[in-house]
């Protein structure tokens, strides 16, 4: 075995002539991207044409850093640009300019001296019909994800929902970004679980979206969970918005229509059901909430009747025990305990009012 592999070898430094030697040492020695080119014209097969063709691209690489990368300090670009979300230095073919990002994502180019030179207006990436106020997520930076080009690089976000990643090539005005929504957790670190459309299984993303993915993916603060889950969470988040007097106060209830394809329709199909004159009722708990479902029984719909926080303590805290339907088939009781005592709430499930 030594000896046949000692014969594959030998056709290879035999095809090394002594000129390929000698030019590739000549090369190493005054290495450049001339040098570089002249060893790859003259020897274009040669056992050494990869490593040579690689430390040109290197060169090349680092001409590029060197003639696209700002030097002007964040602190100089900031005192330049007045009031604005951040601003960072922005070199583009030997020119030095100071981009300004505002709070409506408004990008202003300005001189190194903060004089105005051109303004770019970059589309805020919603799903909500009302977006919350925008903030800056990541500071502005300069990146070269996909080889020798700059891109300006940052993330928002918009409210505490909807969380966005950027690149944008402020010269040519083209911008690529990636979502990633859901429902906020709020904690020592707001966490947003939910999901990015454009993780969705057969889309053809562009490279520079791709990118933006992975920064989505690395990030511990979005966290992926199922489509079901996403929906449950979105609609019992509607619902406390929308009856946030439901446990004290209220006369009227806000029911919420329910996607097919939530997690709540699909626990209700397991669940033990009351069975009333229009709907059915099923309680159960679900994503941290303890939560009421029906199903209309003519229609086929699914609404969200009730909700509220999974009881943590049964000994101290109100526990909503169980529920069943009053003799008129559309009044639904609300059966709690309170340590030893008890109370009901009763719900009309045809007029949406509460009774205490």
């Amino acid at each position: 075995m030594a000896i046949l592999g000692l014969a594959l070898l030998l056709p290879c430094a035999q095809a090394q002539t002594k000129g390929e030697r000698s030019l590739y040492g000549k090369t190493l020695k005054k290495l450049s991207v001339k040098t570089a080119d002249k060893f790859l014209k003259k020897y274009p097969e040669s056992v050494y044409a990869q490593e040579i063709l690689h430390l040109k691209d290197s060169l090349l690489l680092l001409e590029f850093n060197e003639k696209n990368t700002s030097l002007i300090p964040r602190e100089t670009a900031l005192q330049a640009s007045g009031y604005c979300l951040d601003a960072i230095g922005w070199k583009k073919d030997g020119r030095e300019h100071i981009l300004a990002l505002n709070a409506d994502l408004t990008l202003r180019i300005l001189s190194p001296e903060g004089v105005p030179e051109d303004v770019r207006s970059i589309p805020v990436y919603t799903l909500q019909e009302s977006p919350g106020a925008i903030s800056l997520a990541k500071p502005l930076e300069v990146v070269s994800p996909l080889g020798r080009r700059n891109y300006l690089h940052f993330a928002y976000m918009n409210g505490d929902s909807e969380y966005v990643e950027v690149l944008y090539l402020p010269e040519e005005d083209i911008l690529n970004q990636a979502m990633f929504y859901g429902n906020p957790i709020k904690g020592e670190q707001l966490r947003i679980e939910g999901q990015s459309p454009e993780s969705i299984e057969g889309l053809d993303l562009a490279p520079e979206v791709s990118w933006l993915c992975g920064k989505l993916k690395e990030n511990p603060s979005l966290v992926t969970i199922s489509r079901a889950d996403l929906l449950t969470d979105t609609s019992i988040r509607w619902w406390m918005d929308k009856n946030p007097k439901a446990a004290t106060t209220a006369s009227r209830l806000n029911f919420g229509g329910l996607d097919l394809e939530s997690s709540i329709v699909a626990a209700y199909k397991k669940a033990r059901k009351e069975k009333g004159r229009r709907c059915n009722a099923a309680l159960f708990d679900i994503r941290g909430y303890t939560v009421i479902c029906t199903m209309n029984k003519s229609t086929g719909d699914y609404s969200l009747v009730w909700c509220e926080p999974v009881c943590k303590n049964r000994n101290r805290d109100k526990f909503l025990n169980s529920i069943y339907f009053e003799n008129d088939g559309t009044t639904l009781v609300l059966f709690y305990y309170k340590g030893r005592t008890s109370f009901k709430l009763r719900i009309s499930t045809s007029s949406q009012s509460i009774r205490r």
